[in-house]
Order: C-alpha cells, then sequence, then structure tokens
C-alpha cells in the first residue's frame, strides 16, 4: 500500500492562493500521500494563510517541487489522471473518482500523477493533451463546482479507500514514462513533416496524435518499436532508395 501511494504526484497548475495549497497538503497528508508538484504558483512557502490551512503538514511543503510548466512537471511520469469539471472535444471518456483510484489500485508501482488545473480556468487544450485519464467528480446543480482542496481531498479518499481494500496487483506491466512517449510524437510528427504533411502544429492530426498515444499503456520496449519505424522510415525518405542497377542483378 505505501508503495503505490508513495508513487503519487498531485500536480497543481498555477495555484493562485497559498491558502488552497495549504488545505491541499493537508488533504494530501490525511491520505497518506507526500508528494506535491507545482507549476508556476503564488508564493507560498512562508506565507501565514497556507502554514495556517496546512497545519502539521509542512514537510509536504518543504519537498514540495516547482516547474515552469506542465510538461516539466510530468517529467519521469508515467500515467497521468487530469481531474477537471469541463468536457469537449479532446476531454471525451470521463472516469469518476472511484474508477480512476480502482485503476491506479489495480496497476503496477509506478509513478502517477493527479493533475488539477487553475481554479478559474482549469487547463488549457494543449495541456490537457498530456492526460492518460480525465477524472469528472459527479456533482448536483447547472453549475457543479468545488473548491482545489475540496477536489484534490475527493479524489485522494477514492484512491486511499481503493489501495487499502485491494492492495497492489503485479499483473500489468509498467508503462513507460511521459517523456518516452512526448519522443515519439515528436519523431513521428518530423516523421510527417518530412513527408509534406500540409498541417500546422498543434493542428487537428498533432493533437489526435498526442491523445492517441496517451491512450496506450505501451512498455519502454513497445515505444522503441515505434521509435525504429520512424528512423527507418526517414532513412527512406532521405536516401530516397534508388532503383537497382545492372552491376546489382
Amino acid at each position: 500500500m505505501k508503495e503505490i501511494l508513495d508513487n503519487i504526484h498531485i500536480v497543481l497548475v498555477e495555484p493562485k492562493n497559498a491558502g488552497n495549497i495549504g488545505s491541499v497538503v493537508r488533504a494530501m497528508k490525511n491520505m497518506g500521500l507526500s508528494r506535491l508538484r507545482l507549476v508556476n504558483p503564488v508564493p507560498f512557502r512562508d506565507e501565514v494563510e497556507q502554514r495556517k490551512m496546512g497545519y502539521r503538514s509542512q514537510e509536504i511543503i518543504a519537498a514540495a517541487r516547482e516547474f515552469t510548466s506542465l510538461s516539466a512537471a510530468l517529467q519521469g511520469i508515467s500515467q497521468v489522471f487530469l481531474a477537471t469539471a469541463k468536457k469537449g472535444k479532446w476531454k471525451k471518456d470521463f472516469l469518476s473518482p472511484a474508477q480512476a483510484a480502482a485503476r491506479i489500485a489495480a496497476g503496477p508501482a509506478e509513478k502517477i500523477a493527479l493533475v488539477f488545473g487553475r481554479e478559474d480556468k482549469g487547463v488549457t487544450t494543449d495541456e490537457s493533451q498530456s492526460a492518460n485519464y480525465f477524472i469528472r467528480i459527479p456533482m448536483a446543480g447547472t453549475y457543479p463546482s468545488l473548491n482545489l482542496s475540496q477536489a484534490v481531498m475527493v479524489v485522494t479518499y477514492e484512491l486511499y479507500k481503493a489501495v487499502h481494500e485491494s492492495g497492489q496487483v503485479d499483473g500489468l506491466p509498467r508503462m513507460a514514462e511521459k517523456r518516452a512517449f512526448e519522443r515519439l510524437t515528436e519523431n513521428i510528427w518530423n516523421l510527417m513533416k518530412s513527408l509534406e504533411l500540409r498541417e500546422p502544429e498543434n493542428g487537428l492530426f498533432h493533437r489526435s496524435l498526442k491523445r492517441a498515444l496517451n491512450r496506450t499503456r505501451w512498455t519502454n520496449a513497445d515505444v522503441a518499436v515505434f521509435d525504429r519505424f520512424c528512423k527507418q522510415m526517414r532513412w527512406f525518405a532521405e536516401k530516397r532508395c534508388r532503383p537497382p542497377q545492372e552491376e546489382d542483378k
């Protein structure tokens, strides 16, 4: 149980309130989590409101890591679960917190990120492409909304409960890390551009490619196969294999 929880990283994207960060670490500690990553946060480490809301949880604050982008914050991560209340073309197949927790509890011990977006506007479309799964918390009302720390508490409670009840199952292979998928995405995109794909970066194909790769459960060996394929295709495109000459026959 401890091994799974130690591999869970809470990622907050541009939190705008130090008190919210304190409330998040309090929720994390109650649910056995200790790893916090923040993307461009407001000053928070020594803020009075943060220390008040994060009472007896300052060891999490002390160990928290800060990053300048979500992509950087996800380095070393294998799976990304993004909590969001907004649906859209690039946000489909939502899991409930309980369903997401069950998937995590039933998987191998690999680094997993639970990502929570900005308090006022969530994450951008490009940032959402990093997600393997989307989590949506069921709520009543025509305009449901939770405070950042409330959302973290709901999701992490379900996770703690699922891990506590089921334990760890080692039936699934360890997934490749996010950087391997980012490298493969770039390799495929560069290959398509060399084949004169007439589409801008972050257009329909590029975004669909990111989404498709992030929905897979590939190991490092699986990714390496497609890296090799891209390499061979680039070689062919560059060399334009000449037809056999008479002396070759």
